[in-house]
């Protein structure tokens, strides 16, 4: 069985800095003044650490668990009109990628710092919400840190190859998504189409490291290539 998990800011698709202009207006909805959006650090962080930072920013103070859920929860309501606002774009290969995975039965999850609402409106967005599966996939809901993400994604892994050895793989354009893939002992991608080169990228040792992602043909040959590994235990390193 193949598991590949997918990032979605950077990896996927970009939104124009929708998500971060939702933010951007539901904190001055909640009456505080306007963040300095340049200062924030987005790439590779959840929706939930997002929100923390940015009130962090405008009130010189930590940010209360009933403070970031609000924001996160009016950025949710708000990111449909600045995804319709903001140009977009879906990266190099996913439209050929995403069902030539489909057709050779392997499993398309999503493991990202979105929250679960925030991944499907992105994913409705761009027309490729149907090439995953939601209810498997490892959402940020309700945590700061890429670490919670990876344990979810992990339970899937074992649901999913219960009884029979996987072959997972985790795709993103960051270093977070590269230290998630490892701790799940997952085979990592790093995809030089965010803010990281993929100098930078290969810094971080995952298993392959791209500029970007390659046609669908020589993408399934690539993910053919390691020998099958039961998913059992977390690979911290």
């Amino acid at each position: 069985m193949n598991i590949v998990f997918w990032d979605i800011d950077g990896t996927l698709v970009r939104t124009g800095k929708a998500g971060l202009f939702a933010f951007q207006s539901a904190i001055a909805e909640l009456g505080f003044r306007q963040p300095e959006l340049h200062r924030i650090q987005a790439a590779g962080m959840t929706d939930y650490s997002i929100a923390a930072q940015i009130i962090a920013a405008v009130t010189g103070r930590q940010a209360q668990h009933e403070e970031i859920t609000a924001l996160t929860a009016r950025y949710e309501e708000l990111l449909p009109e600045h995804l319709a606002r903001h140009e977009g774009k879906v990266m190099p290969s996913v439209r050929e990628i995403l069902p030539a995975l489909h057709a050779h039965g392997v499993h398309s999850l999503l493991l990202t710092g979105n929250s679960r609402r925030g991944a499907e409106l992105k994913m409705k967005k761009f027309g490729l919400a149907g090439y995953f599966d939601f209810d498997r996939s490892a959402f940020c809901e309700h945590s700061s840190t890429r670490d919670d993400v990876a344990r979810r994604a992990l339970e899937s892994v074992k649901a999913l190859a219960a009884t029979e050895p996987a072959r997972v793989f985790v795709i993103g354009d960051t270093p977070n998504d590269v230290r998630c893939g490892k701790q799940i002992g997952a085979y990592t991608i790093g995809v030089a189409t965010g803010t990281f080169t993929e100098t930078e990228l290969a810094l971080h040792a995952p298993w392959w490291v791209t500029e970007q992602l390659p046609g669908a043909a020589d993408f399934l040959n690539k993910i053919a290539q390691p020998s099958p590994v039961c998913y059992g235990e977390i690979d911290a390193t």
